[in-house]
């Protein structure tokens, strides 16, 4: 027989044989008995006893299985006849391994080892999740992932820790795997909830319970997005670029800035006296009052754009700054991330109980998830009273609907 010409029966039954000796402490060299490896041959032909099955089938199944034989890669045990067991030869394991075209338990623990090995010292989310991989290959456990998925894994890790510049998630997939569609489809749910598990992101993910809006938060926290993130700006400020020129913008004259060029911006004189972040663009381009400079932050607020806030509240301290945003309990915490993120002290506007008294009826019933973090702000000691009123009266409101009708 040709090892190449195996056919689907014979390599379930040498699989199955060698998987056996390989999960057993004979493979581990501490058995204290001679051990054997057998298998019934209904667990590699399941139709094998029924009485249903065509003669013709069973006969094609025992005929590859005596070339097995024949070959000395295993015994079969019979009665009256009939196949009962197929018994591996303990003698051919290095054969099985031959033909099946597989690597040994041990030998691929080591390259394993070797792989998560080259990984430590980069990161220490990296060290942390390869020392964990390492200890159990150690101890004759599986690592996390096979060795190829993992591969793949630590070098899109280890981009997403070293990458200082924004990138669309297509391009990441291009860049490390060599084809755009391949990190959505097999890596990114993963990569994300190692990331979550492995890094310090707690607090950037206080309150977020949807696993795509994590998964989000955590790309744009090491700037992979999907498509380009734009700030948006409008109010009395002037611009000082890069290169010297400044541009002057107002109410009527908005401007939209990718991330890699608000890096051209050199400095930001806001004219207004005061300051507002906006949470959505619809309420960014319906508010207007003048003595307001607005920023629509588009999205995730990341630390390239909390850095923008800060470099602005530097160079113009003496300003109010505020935030306004949905009045719910995902509103406040937005309001909190900003806080710590940027060291600003953000107020909310348009926030408070009179807001949601005023606009009664376009309020909606809070969700299981609403009254969960409500309470948990309220345990903080965080904006007590709005809290307390949304629990009471089960209500939230969306600021679009503020925005429109209070016309600044």
């Amino acid at each position: 027989m040709v090892y190449e010409m195996l056919g689907e029966w014979q390599k379930n039954a040498l699989g199955q044989l060698l998987d056996q000796y390989e999960n057993s402490k004979t493979y581990q060299r501490t058995n204290k008995v001679v051990q054997t490896f057998s298998v019934v041959p209904s667990r590699v032909f399941p139709e094998y006893d029924s009485d249903f099955t065509s003669i013709d089938v069973i006969h094609d199944f025992e005929q590859q299985m005596g070339e097995l034989e024949q070959e000395g890669l295993l015994t079969i045990k019979r009665q009256n006849q009939v196949m009962e067991k197929l018994v591996a030869n303990p003698g051919k394991w290095a054969c099985y391994y031959e033909v099946l075209g597989r690597k040994g338990k041990n030998q691929l623990a080591r390259e394993q080892i070797e792989l998560y090995q080259e990984y430590l010292g980069i990161h220490a989310m990296l060290d942390c999740f390869c020392k964990k991989q390492i200890g159990r290959l150690e101890e004759g456990k599986k690592a996390e992932f096979p060795i190829e998925e993992a591969r793949g894994i630590l070098k899109l890790w280890k981009f997403l820790l070293e990458n200082q510049e924004e990138i669309l998630e297509r391009e990441l997939s291009i860049a490390v795997l060599g084809d755009s569609k391949t990190w959505e489809k097999h890596y990114r749910a993963k990569v994300c909830r190692l990331l979550k598990n492995y890094g310090d992101f707690e607090e950037l993910l206080q309150g977020v319970d949807d696993e795509k809006e994590v998964s989000r938060i955590l790309l744009e926290e090491c700037q992979v997005v999907p498509n380009p993130s734009y700030v948006y700006l409008k109010g009395d400020a002037e611009l000082m670029l890069a290169d010297g020129q400044k541009l002057r913008i107002g109410l009527d004259l908005p401007v939209a800035f990718t991330e890699k060029t608000l890096k051209g911006i050199k400095k930001i004189t806001i004219l207004a006296s005061r300051v507002m972040t906006v949470e959505n663009l619809t309420s960014f381009n319906r508010l207007e009052e003048s003595d307001f400079f607005y920023i629509f932050l588009s999205g995730y607020h990341n630390r390239l754009k909390q850095m923008l806030l800060s470099k602005i509240y530097e160079e113009n301290k003496r300003m109010e700054w505020f935030h306004f945003g949905d009045i719910d309990p995902d509103g406040f915490y937005i309001i909190e991330h900003l806080r710590k993120g940027t060291g600003i002290p953000f107020q909310p506007l348009y926030m408070g109980i009179s807001i949601l008294r005023k606009y009664d009826s376009y309020t909606k019933p809070l969700s299981e998830n609403d009254v969960r973090k409500a309470k948990a702000l309220l345990q903080q000691g965080k904006y007590t009273e709005v809290m307390e009123y949304m629990l009471r009266e089960k209500k939230k409101l969306e600021q679009e609907i503020v925005s429109w009708l209070e016309k600044g």
